[in-house]
């Protein structure tokens, strides 16, 4: 699949083409970090120059399809602003689809290439991201979300939300997760069926327990609930963490995630699941409470 990429690319974008052909020929003379004399300003050989040393380049052995990738990525970064949407759009999608159906070593190449060189370029300041996010596949967006998590970094919100977050009222804690799940419903109903006295034996019990009382169901029953409940559970935790007052925010990060965290430890559920379905945010605290629980454990 990786080869109709490269057939394609000329039809795509003559620009991202000339800049491949001059990586692939700089790597077969020698330059291997496609730094060379012959690039120009922005990363790109003269096309003339590159049309004559990728005819020589082709009697070589092959250009690792990796350092092509990577390639690629930085040039797609550079131009752009240059591209029509359609240009986007398809490159995009033709990586999608190796993605999805390419062989392991392709959707490799793809992922740790392409969009990690993407990741970089956005991380530097030198790329805005945002601008292709939904012009990206879903397993590409998926792919790239995943990273983020694993790496820690401070995820913006147009990656789990087409728009910005909308600000919540005192409480969407508790009103999000009743709505987001049934169960999660049922387990609350059965906890305000408390006394009164238990309830009001410690401040914050209405928002701290309730909370950590769907995140027991929530555990307990993971295998149970369906998958489409399970994402509008995840989807409420992340518009509680971006959007809600620091008392909501907090219930979440210290009673609702601690929970699938321990879950996780306990061979309750694999943590993928849980860091695919979570929104980055939420996810970022899933992963600072395993890492707080690793090092209490050594």
């Amino acid at each position: 699949m990786i080869s109709r990429l490269w057939a394609e690319l000329p039809g795509i974008s003559p620009e991202l083409a000339a800049a491949d052909r001059a990586a692939v020929a700089d790597w077969h003379a020698g330059g291997g970090d496609g730094d060379s004399e012959g690039l120009d300003g922005e990363g790109d050989w003269h096309a003339d120059e590159a049309d004559g040393a990728s005819e020589e380049a082709e009697a070589g052995d092959e250009y690792p399809v990796l350092l092509r990738l990577i390639s690629l990525g930085s040039s797609f970064a550079v131009r752009v602003d240059r591209m029509s949407a359609w240009q986007r759009e398809r490159l995009l999608g033709l990586l999608e689809e190796v993605l999805v159906s390419g062989t392991e070593d392709e959707q490799n190449a793809v992922a740790t290439g392409f969009l990690e060189a993407l990741v970089t370029a956005y991380d530097r300041g030198d790329f805005d991201l945002a601008t292709v996010w939904h012009e990206l596949g879903e397993e590409s967006r998926h792919y790239i979300k995943i990273w983020n998590t694993r790496t820690g970094v401070a995820v913006p919100y147009w990656m789990t939300l087409r728009e910005p977050p909308e600000p919540q009222p005192a409480g969407a804690a508790v009103a999000l997760l009743r709505e987001s799940c049934d169960r999660l419903a049922n387990a609350d109903d059965r906890l305000l069926g408390t006394s009164t006295e238990t309830r009001s034996a410690e401040p914050d019990y209405d928002l701290q327990h309730r909370v950590e009382n769907m995140a027991a169901e929530f555990v307990r029953d993971f295998r149970e609930i369906d998958r489409s409940s399970r994402a509008k559970v995840f989807e409420a935790l992340e518009k509680v963490v971006l959007g809600a007052p620091e008392d909501d925010v907090t219930a979440i990060a210290e009673r609702f995630v601690p929970a699938l965290v321990t879950g996780y430890r306990l061979g309750v559920f694999h943590p993928m699941p849980i860091l695919s379905g979570l929104g980055a945010h939420t996810a970022h605290y899933f992963n600072k409470v395993n890492e707080e629980m690793e090092w209490e454990m050594e």
